[in-house]
């Protein structure tokens, strides 16, 4: 019997960010694959949203503006993306300049580490795939892909880009709470990230959803591209026992990526509110 899809997809990235397309490519990829509603949510940027949006008009594809910020609760990075924003809301726009500064900071530390250990080539070639976006942990691994040190962008997170290895550099992201309070101020709503890729144990994972939901959160991502069915079960329930909605995201890159294509998201649970409902 076929998978069932959902027609919604509220989490992908484009090449303003560290997406393989750009932002009007996007948008004709998920046509193609009979998204009706979508959301163009970048790390920390929403350099994409207009020419998204022009795309979307020309394509008869609703569009949702919206970001993927960079947080950290309790010591740990967690994404957390706004949906329904208005991008030229000051507070928003004052956090993703910050951002802006921290990732820079961050890419010229991982440059310089390569460096030293003699992959000047990587960090270069990172460079010129960023283009005019700010240089992420991906462009980096897809360079030292390129020149042939690691099989896959996944190694090369393992061997280089991961917490304790040579190229490894923290970041200092704004708090959980202060980054919700630009999405809630840009009259968006903010919803917890891919749940299932923390490497928390129950009772941590369960903190930082009652923290998220006690913020203001609006929904956790109950859906996601790689998600198994316990995933998907899990987050059910916790969002039903915090109050919260739920999205679906596929959390797209790039074509050829089997596990996060463009509206290949399994749709909610019946039990489940979409966060959709609530935006405007």
């Amino acid at each position: 019997m076929p998978q069932p899809y959902s027609a919604v997809d509220l989490h992908c990235h484009t090449r303003a960010s560290d997406g393989r397309l750009r932002p009007e490519e996007v948008v004709a990829e998920a046509a193609r694959c009979g998204v009706q509603l979508l959301a163009i949510t970048d790390h920390d940027t929403t350099a994409g949203l207009d020419e998204a949006q022009r795309a979307a008009a020309a394509a008869g594809v609703g569009l949702l503006p919206g970001v993927e910020l960079s947080t950290q609760w309790q010591g740990r990075t967690i994404h957390v993306v706004g949906l329904a924003i208005d991008p030229a809301a000051p507070g928003l726009v004052a956090g993703l300049r910050r951002l802006d500064t921290e990732r820079q900071r961050r890419a010229d530390a991982i440059a310089a580490r390569l460096d030293r250990l003699g992959l000047t080539e990587a960090a270069s070639l990172a460079r010129a795939d960023a283009g005019d976006a700010r240089l992420t942990r991906t462009h980096f691994a897809r360079a030292l892909v390129t020149v042939g040190r690691c099989k896959s962008v996944g190694a090369a997170f393992k061997r280089y880009l991961a917490p304790g290895r040579g190229a490894y550099v923290a970041a200092e992201w704004p708090e959980l709470t202060e980054a919700m309070d630009w999405i809630r101020d840009a009259g968006g709503q903010a919803v917890l990230a891919h749940p299932q890729a923390y490497q928390f144990g129950s009772g941590l994972r369960e903190r930082l959803i009652a923290a998220f939901a006690a913020a203001g959160g609006g929904a956790i991502e109950v859906c996601c591209g790689n998600s198994t069915a316990s995933d998907v079960e899990r987050a059910r329930r916790e969002a039903e026992m915090h109050g919260l909605c739920g999205s679906i995201g596929s959390d797209f890159h790039a074509l050829g990526q089997p596990w996060a294509q463009l509206g290949r998201v399994a749709p909610l649970p019946r039990t489940t509110k979409p966060v959709w409902n609530r935006l405007r």
